[in-house]
């Protein structure tokens, strides 16, 4: 791939919302040298729950912001947006993709039963994209859909422990677990905000898929692949900048409660 980027340029990685923020996490501890700009779409969250139409418009909206300030690659950090854009955006910008989507491989090997549960938005369980990749593993699996509708939500006002969050929760839970399910799918990067809240509300034998960290080691291939990896492993300090299209100071608020305190967060 002839790319126009450079090896010191950063990383680009965008979600609807905070979701992305556990995938922004495993990458830079697997890519530490690397600069990392994240946009959170926070005006449009959640994806789950929009029309396709918008989310393929913000997505493009935020995707030639990122290309424009000189990103070297894009993590499409949401289930949902990866679904309905980037087979498309491949083709159309000269720029390395790593999208995101249902950890269904990693969940066929831990499944003991065969009876795994996806937690996802209504969108990415209804998407072509979506569609296409359970349909190569249904021969070998049970697979329950548990779309999840306010979840999201939850997550992305920082309301982690929140009784309504646990309240979801013990409801999507409870039909998954009366399908004898014994493994479950996270399928949208918000809900590895909840890994915790879901493994106490679980069984204790319960495997919990969480695909943020395969994400990196994803982005590390694509990004060793186009010769565009970092190599000033000398650089002391890397910079990870947080943008929002919402309201910053709720953003902020919400960083607090999820990654650290006092990151500073920029409105665009």
């Amino acid at each position: 791939m002839n790319n126009p980027q450079n090896n010191s340029q950063p990383i680009g990685i965008f979600d609807s919302g905070v979701g992305g923020l556990s995938v922004l996490q495993h990458i830079h501890q697997r890519l530490p040298h690397e600069a990392i700009l994240y946009i959170a779409d926070s005006a449009y969250a959640p994806y789950g729950c929009k029309d396709t139409k918008i989310i393929k418009q913000r997505s493009k909206i935020i995707t030639e912001h990122l290309i424009a300030q000189g990103v070297k690659a894009i993590v499409i950090a949401c289930n949902t947006a990866t679904a309905s854009v980037i087979e498309s955006f491949r083709r159309q910008y000269n720029i390395p993709f790593v999208g995101v989507e249902p950890g269904i491989k990693p969940a066929i090997v831990a499944t003991k039963n065969g009876h795994i549960g996806i937690m996802a938005t209504s969108n990415t369980l209804s998407s072509a994209r979506y569609h296409k990749l359970s349909q190569r593993f249904t021969s070998k699996v049970h697979l329950h859909h548990q779309p999840c509708p306010g979840l999201a939500d939850q997550v992305e006002a920082g309301l982690i422990n929140d009784p309504k969050t646990i309240q979801l929760l013990q409801i999507y839970l409870n039909k998954l677990q009366q399908k004898q399910v014994d493994t479950i799918v996270l399928g949208c990067t918000h809900y590895s905000f909840l890994s915790q809240q879901i493994k106490q509300l679980s069984i204790d034998s319960m495997s919990i898929i969480d695909t943020s960290s395969a994400i990196s080691e994803q982005l590390l291939y694509v990004l060793t692949k186009n010769n565009l990896i970092n190599h000033n492993v000398h650089q002391k300090k890397t910079s990870i900048q947080y943008f929002t299209t919402g309201s910053s100071r709720k953003m902020q608020s919400t960083l607090n409660c999820l990654v650290a305190p006092n990151l500073s967060v920029k409105k665009i």
